[in-house]
């Protein structure tokens, strides 16, 4: 059983130590390879991600294989705060993508979404950083041969103008004013233009669709962390078993060495 216990320890460790590998060498390559403003924003998640896990790795390797109990206690302290701190992460996760309006007055209305995620993602810089990506990921493109009902909510959002606006179409994703809808001030309908690089991204209806993906996307990744945590759980009641092996190891070559007949 304690072999087993340190066999599953090192495989775990081995392959969070490729995924550390991999993460840092997709850093290295958008580094020196360049990329989209989107590709260069993953840059340094992969970066720390990939070093933080090649460093947990090794710590885990080193204190199983040369049975350093010192290392493993490290060891086992950082990944109980990481338990802690991914536990904090998804519980804030499902709070700040909780929809605040029973209702909707239009379709991506921001009201839907909680202060924090306006604030941190459709305000000043931040905005024009995810709206130079998603020009640059060209979301608007070849959209006349979709249909609408297929549309992202990002799409939905940002590539057509608002439908309250009551704009005549002439294409899938622009329009004219007509009949008497669409100067309405301080709407989206006054934000709308038929240029490919401004389109409806100023709009609230694109940052509201923003913002709908976001929240999709984080609870997402708040029910996968779920599934990380207990691997995380996993590797740390491993590796309590492992120092406690280690403990029981060196017990038993201590009593051996003190019970050796003297010569």
């Amino acid at each position: 059983m304690a072999r087993l216990s340190t066999c599953v320890f090192i495989l775990l460790n081995c392959i969070s130590l490729v995924l550390g590998f991999a993460a840092v060498s997709v850093s290295a390559h958008i580094q020196f390879r360049g990329g989209t403003d989107c590709q260069r924003s993953l840059q340094t998640p992969l970066l720390v991600t990939g070093l933080f896990l090649t460093i947990m790795s090794s710590l885990g390797l080193t204190g199983s294989c040369c049975k350093s109990n010192l290392v493993l206690w490290f060891y086992l302290l950082v990944l109980f705060f990481l338990i802690i701190g991914l536990i904090v992460f998804t519980i804030f996760a499902f709070i700040v993508t909780t929809n605040l309006s029973g209702r909707r007055a239009y379709p991506n209305s921001l009201q839907d979404y909680s202060h924090w995620l306006k604030n941190n993602f459709v305000t000043g810089k931040n905005w024009e950083d995810i709206k130079s990506c998603l020009i640059d990921a060209k979301v608007c493109n070849n959209l006349d041969i979709v249909d609408i009902t297929h549309w992202s909510l990002i799409q939905s959002g940002c590539c057509k103008p608002p439908v309250f606006c009551k704009l005549e179409k002439s294409n899938a994703t622009s329009g004219r004013a007509g009949g008497g809808g669409a100067a309405v001030e301080h709407s989206d309908c006054l934000m709308w233009s038929d240029k490919p690089e401004k389109l409806c991204f100023e709009c609230k209806s694109c940052k509201g669709g923003v913002l709908g993906s976001i929240r999709r996307q984080w609870r997402v990744m708040a029910l996968l962390n779920l599934a990380v945590i207990a691997v995380v759980l996993l590797i740390f009641i491993v590796g309590c078993c492992v120092r406690r092996n280690n403990r029981s190891d060196r017990y038993v070559r201590y009593s051996a060495y003190s019970n050796w007949p003297n010569n």
